[in-house]
């Protein structure tokens, strides 16, 4: 990680059925699992929302269909080892040709990585951002 604040836009795309969220793993099978929303880097020159819609497009090949901003905060953390700083913009996702049918499916622009799947708010794994635990409990339908 460089020594810089990298901003970041997540997807909170929820389940209608049962509120699960949509996410992908990082320390599956180690001490410390962990889930994250869909989701990326903003570009430079390019607004929250933009890069929301890019990243959306590029991980799960299809587009969003509304988007609501729930919160922006920061986000310092360490991971294997190195100092992160991000500026997370959360938003609230629904999707045009929503997966929900489906109970994992491949990560487009990152195939060597873990697929995406539906994460129910009861498991083990803890997600990060932590903050991202309040903001869904808050938001919860």
């Amino acid at each position: 990680m460089a020594n810089s604040i990298r901003p970041i836009v997540l997807a909170l795309i929820r389940r209608p059925s049962d509120g699960a969220l949509l996410v992908t793993g990082h320390g599956i099978g180690t001490d410390d699992p962990r889930v994250r929303p869909v989701g990326g880097g903003i570009e430079f020159g390019e607004s929250a929302r933009t890069a929301l819609d890019r990243e959306v497009t590029e991980e799960l090949g299809v587009t969003v269909a509304s988007a609501t901003l729930l919160e922006v905060f920061e986000n310092l953390f360490t991971a294997d080892g190195e100092i992160g700083h991000e500026i997370v913009f959360a938003f609230d996702t629904e999707l045009h040709d929503s997966p929900v049918d489906r109970d994992r499916f491949p990560i487009l622009d990152a195939p060597h990585e873990i697929a995406f799947w539906w994460h129910p708010t009861d498991t083990t794994a803890r997600l990060v951002p932590a903050e991202l635990a309040h903001i869904v409990e808050r938001t919860n339908r």
